[in-house]
């Protein structure tokens, strides 16, 4: 397993203070959690977004506070609503050994045959799973191999997903988590057969008028009688 560490100092700022700390490369941050009362700490921006691009959901990293390292989890992050940029992390520190329970996203890999051959459609039911398992076993993803799905209707259940390592899914066994469906063909929509058959009276009134103005000009053209 491949170690994450991120350097970290006990922040004694806080409130408003804490933008200052923003504006000079810093982040905010909390640590809570195994054996550790709630600590405020102060990160640098850049290599927590480095570090953030490399790993998964749940992915372990180890903060070094002083001398002192802890293995957390993020579980959780605050972003500014309109650039996204990071304002705040939670941190929940762990051991290997402690039971974690968890939500990860679910991957679909492989080709299903019925994709290929009968244009069928793949529809999640569901995008992630709630997991429970020892932190040094949590995944960052769940693989959902399709490969086997053939025909319409064909499905893939929670009770189906095996996972390595002690993992345990708690979602319903009986729940779908991926089901070929049947293509579905696109239908012309009532208004534009309707504005058709308009273009059509349309063009069919202007015609009879054009010979109605014809006639009236020929008899107009007409030699009276004497």
């Amino acid at each position: 397993m491949e170690k994450y560490v991120l350097e970290a100092k006990k922040r004694e700022v806080i409130g408003k203070q804490v933008k200052a700390l923003r504006r000079e490369g810093f982040l905010p941050a909390v640590i809570y959690g195994t054996d550790i009362e709630p600590l405020p700490l102060t990160l640098n921006t850049r290599e927590v977004r480095q570090t953030l691009d490399r790993i998964g959901a749940n992915t372990l990293i180890t903060l070094k506070i002083g001398k002192k390292e802890h293995l957390a989890l993020v579980r959780d992050m605050q972003r500014e609503v309109i650039n996204r940029d990071l304002l705040h992390i939670d941190f929940q520190a762990v051991s290997l050994e402690e039971t974690i329970t968890t939500t990860v996203p679910v991957m679909v890999v492989g080709e299903a045959p019925a994709v290929k051959e009968m244009n069928a459609l793949l529809v999640t039911g569901l995008d992630f799973l709630q997991i429970e398992a020892k932190a040094q076993d949590l995944p960052d993803t769940i693989r959902v191999d399709v490969s086997e799905l053939v025909e319409i209707g064909d499905n893939i259940q929670v009770k189906d997903i095996i996972i390595s390592g002690d993992v345990s899914i708690l979602d319903d066994p009986e729940e779908t988590v991926i089901v070929v469906a049947a293509p579905t063909l696109m239908e012309i929509e009532p208004e534009v057969e309707e504005g058709a058959e308009l273009f059509e009276e349309l063009t069919d009134a202007e015609l009879m008028e054009e010979a109605e103005a014809a006639d009236g000009e020929a008899a107009e053209d007409a030699p009276e009688e004497d």
